[in-house]
């Protein structure tokens, strides 16, 4: 057997129903067996999964049923253990397979490469109606946040081209050989759905593997769609630099240079991917603004051709208040909250949810303001950028470094 695919499911019985059809649509062409570990599911799951994944993969097909609900880590481990495959696919449930998904991520297992992962994407929808990049790899920010690279960026943009060699790949689509996730000692099970990908990417790396993002392999990750996905995230993250801070670095620079982009801060220290000068004047030579008959379809082009480009945004905002296209008006400014950060994007995307009426962005808006607040209350940020600056130096990078003291001296944003 090559290839053992593992699902942890928890309720949610249609998602793993499309997910098990999207595998079945586009099985790759080597010997795999199928393993849904049902994490104590009181849905449908219990009645319908196993006479569904009969149907569709045969003596393939195997369900590992659990008591109670004992979360992603410990339901992936025991699929690995019963797995029969010299390679593991970990995959969420809430993804969908495409054709060909599968090759790329087999030969991508090079030299000294153990793991790969596909792009992962949000399906078409919002402001571009265009497929857009959910995870390019996990990139870690100057004060060791994790994020995900290029989210919300068009999955056709050219950073999506090329293949990456990444310090985290996430575990909703994470592939490599059943030998090296044993060596690595599994996911370890103290993390409550959310860390247990990264730590094990750092064991992976210990051992001397390296770890590969190969975007010609792509699959459509709906996310975050098991409640109570993100309750245990301050847990997860101290438990993850508890045990591994010494072995991660910030990186997210070095692949914003690598692709001709540069790290901002905005007023809250908030690091931000952002446009050269140079390039920014460029695009202002072919986005002529003042003449103010720039319509829809240009704004949309130039948002999809470069994504950090802001005035592309404005007026297409502008244009939404002329037409009275409140919805459409709240996701750009949704995107504006995540391509330029800031408190000021985060009201204005509030004032535009409500008037739209869309709680979920509303929420968003209102979780982005008390964050903004918590930081203007409870943080000392000239002290923090300081430290900065400080850190930077130990690193022996200057750009992190300079960076910071810019900030410092008001020159950041």
């Amino acid at each position: 057997m090559q290839l053992s695919v593992i699902i942890p499911v928890f309720n949610k019985f249609s998602l793993t129903r499309d997910c098990l059809f999207s595998l079945r649509d586009h099985a790759p062409e080597v010997s795999m067996e199928v393993l849904v570990v049902d994490n104590g599911s009181l849905d449908e799951t219990r009645s319908e999964l196993d006479p569904l994944g009969r149907n569709l993969f045969g003596d393939a097909f195997r369900v590992l049923r659990l008591p109670e609900n004992r979360n992603f880590g410990p339901a992936c481990n025991l699929g690995a253990a019963e797995a029969v495959g010299e390679f593991l696919l970990f995959l969420n449930n809430d993804t969908l397979l495409t054709p060909q998904w599968y090759p790329p991520l087999l030969e991508a297992h090079t030299g000294n490469c153990a793991v790969t992962g596909p792009l992962l994407m949000y399906p078409a929808g919002g402001v571009l109606p265009v497929d857009k990049v959910q995870h390019l790899g996990v990139a870690c920010q100057p004060q060791l946040h994790f994020c995900h690279l290029y989210e919300f960026f068009p999955a056709s943009h050219p950073v999506t081209r090329r293949s990456r060699t990444p310090q985290f790949l996430t575990g909703a689509a994470l592939h490599l050989p059943k030998a090296v996730f044993m060596e690595a000692g599994m996911f370890h099970e103290g993390y409550i759905n959310g860390a247990e990908d990264l730590e094990l990417c750092v064991r992976v790396r210990k051992l001397g593997f390296a770890l590969r993002c190969v975007p010609q392999s792509r699959i459509y990750h709906l996310q975050s769609q098991t409640p109570g996905r993100h309750d245990y995230e301050r847990h997860n993250a101290n438990l993850f630099k508890e045990r591994n801070l010494w072995e991660i670095f910030p990186d997210l620079h070095l692949h914003l240079r690598q692709d001709g982009y540069e790290l901002g801060l905005n007023e809250h220290l908030v690091p931000f991917a952002r446009l050269p000068q140079r390039r920014k004047t460029i695009l202002d030579r072919a986005f002529p603004r003042e003449h103010g008959d720039l319509g829809r379809d240009e704004c949309l082009s130039m948002m999809e051709r470069e994504p950090l480009y802001a005035p592309a945004y404005e007026r297409l905002a502008e244009l939404c208040r002329e037409e009275g296209d409140l919805s459409l008006l709240a996701e750009i400014r949704f995107l504006q909250t995540r391509f330029f950060p800031s408190r000021e994007a985060a009201g204005r995307l509030c004032v535009a949810a409500r008037k739209a009426g869309n709680g979920r962005l509303r929420r968003e808006g209102e979780r982005l303001i008390k964050f903004y607040l918590n930081l203007t209350v409870n943080s000392d940020l000239a002290a923090m950028a300081r430290e900065m600056v400080v850190f930077g130096k130990r690193l022996e990078q200057t750009s992190l470094t300079n960076l910071y003291a810019d900030w410092l001296a008001g020159k950041a944003l």
